[in-house]
């Protein structure tokens, strides 16, 4: 599908500061005349505020949240992410900035797998599932190391959510440094996340600057 917009996902455990950067990068566009949507995976569709309630224990699932249920309700909220929201924005030409994509069920619901299946098997059922929404134009892996990652969720003070455990987020670490290798053809980009925020800013403006200038509504 030809679009005048540009689809944008950044991507990192969490404490990588995906959310600010978006919300600096946003602004810096912004102040540029870019249109910029800015989104998030889980959506704030019905399917994905079920999906945070689960992630957030607010609600429960008799059998419990296993990696095969999670990886198909967060499958079905990015469809309806895809439909509802992403596609009308690049539609519209905006630069659609969004917050997490299916690299994250990737990383995740492969990570936190309690079956005793190949690593390969896990993964390809969940490209399966997802193998109908749409390819970002670019994805920007922001890496940090856990030790990092963990410092800045306990400063942010909130109740971890279900995959906020430093054990998982170590093995998350290991396969987001690799993570090439989960989406096979997308285009991705590293930049690291150790620095404070406006050092980090700067990196990503710097790696995405070739995409968005080139993109059709660049404005000059």
């Amino acid at each position: 599908m030809s679009n005048a917009g540009i689809f944008v996902v950044v991507e990192g455990i969490d404490g990588a500061g995906t959310t600010t950067q978006i919300e600096r990068y946003a602004a810096y566009l912004r102040e540029r005349g870019r249109k910029v949507h800015v989104t998030r995976e889980p959506s704030t569709g019905p399917i994905g505020t079920f999906v945070r309630d689960l992630l957030t224990s607010r609600r429960q699932l008799p059998s419990g949240p296993a990696f095969d249920l999670m990886a198909l309700l967060f499958a079905a909220d990015r469809l309806d992410h895809v439909r509802g929201e992403i596609e009308p924005a690049l539609r519209e030409g905006a630069v659609v900035l969004s917050d997490r994509y299916d690299l994250s069920s990737l990383a995740y619901q492969s990570v936190a797998s309690d079956l005793s299946l190949p690593a390969h098997e896990i993964v390809g059922w969940i490209r399966t599932l997802n193998r109908f929404a749409r390819r970002p134009d670019v994805t920007v892996v922001v890496d940090v190391a856990p030790e990092t990652a963990s410092k800045r969720r306990r400063h942010r003070g909130a109740p971890e959510d279900l995959y906020e455990v430093d054990a998982l987020q170590n093995r998350l670490a290991k396969a987001y440094a690799h993570a090439e290798a989960l989406v096979p053809g997308d285009r991705i980009l590293h930049v690291h996340g150790d620095g404070d925020i406006e050092t980090v800013a700067s990196l990503l403006r710097e790696a995405l600057a070739p995409f968005i200038e080139r993109s059709p509504n660049h404005a000059r």
